[in-house]
């Protein structure tokens, strides 16, 4: 929502360039911005970071940082949302060296990264196997004061399953996540894709105590194991504890 203190005039553009970016309209958006310029009215922030968005969205990360760098060059201040928007443009796009040279650069500047800054970079880290830069990332956000959340956690979760590190993310799971039903499904699926079911049907007879419920992308994975390992009298004692009423309806629903 645009700050009420915001000229009118501004305020107007800034609601066309937002609707323009939205349609991927990002050279009207910019013919918007010029028009601005011409009548003499100074963009704000707010209009600038929109069009970086739109940008971004497109996957322009050029045209972006050069929206960026024009609003610097009027003597606009960028805030936490703008460079929350090119951080997380160069992550998508893969540039993690250039997300991570923005996210040093926000102290200069007298910002604080949030809690979206670092899950962002947290999760482009991931994504391109740097787990050892990525947990030191973790770190930092709780020195600083950051408290992660459930997403944070999931994100910490599913890079480490995803890259291998099952027993650094169970330990991770145990020692400071509050487990939600997100977290124990993430963690389940980590476990199933390392092939160690006996420790996800474990997990699952957990999770449903603590009153969570499978979700729609771990059930499959469980009635997997069910058809592949469902003669271990082991396991069938744990699955007989945890699965659904409705389980036959859920895989007819498949």
């Amino acid at each position: 929502m645009l700050d009420a203190s915001i000229s009118p005039i501004v305020r107007t553009f800034s609601v066309f360039v937002d609707a323009l970016t939205k349609e991927r309209k990002t050279k009207e958006a910019e013919g918007v911005l010029e028009v601005i310029i011409q009548r003499d009215v100074d963009p704000n922030v707010v209009t600038y970071s929109t069009l970086m968005d739109g940008c971004c969205l497109q996957g322009h990360m050029d045209e972006a940082i050069k929206v960026f760098n024009t609003m610097v060059d009027r003597g606009l201040h960028p805030d936490v949302v703008s460079y929350n928007i090119l951080i997380n443009g160069c992550c998508k796009k893969m540039k993690i060296d250039e997300a991570m040279h923005l996210f040093q650069e926000m102290p200069r500047r007298g910002l604080k990264p949030n809690i979206e800054t670092f899950s962002t970079i947290l999760q482009a880290l991931f994504q391109v196997g740097r787990c050892g830069a990525a947990h030191k990332l973790f770190n930092k956000m709780q020195t600083v004061g950051i408290i992660p959340d459930s997403q944070t956690y999931g994100i910490l979760l599913d890079g480490l399953c995803k890259n291998g590190h099952i027993s650094e993310a169970l330990s991770s799971f145990h020692s400071g996540c509050l487990p939600d039903g997100v977290t124990y499904n993430i963690i389940i699926r980590g476990f199933i894709g390392q092939y160690k079911c006996f420790e996800a049907l474990i997990l699952v007879e957990e999770m449903v105590q603590s009153g969570f419920s499978v979700d729609a992308s771990t059930f499959p994975l469980v009635v997997d194991i069910l058809s592949t390992k469902g003669q271990d009298p082991a396991l069938q004692e744990v699955i007989k504890k945890f699965m659904p009423k409705n389980s036959h309806e859920m895989q007819e629903n498949e």
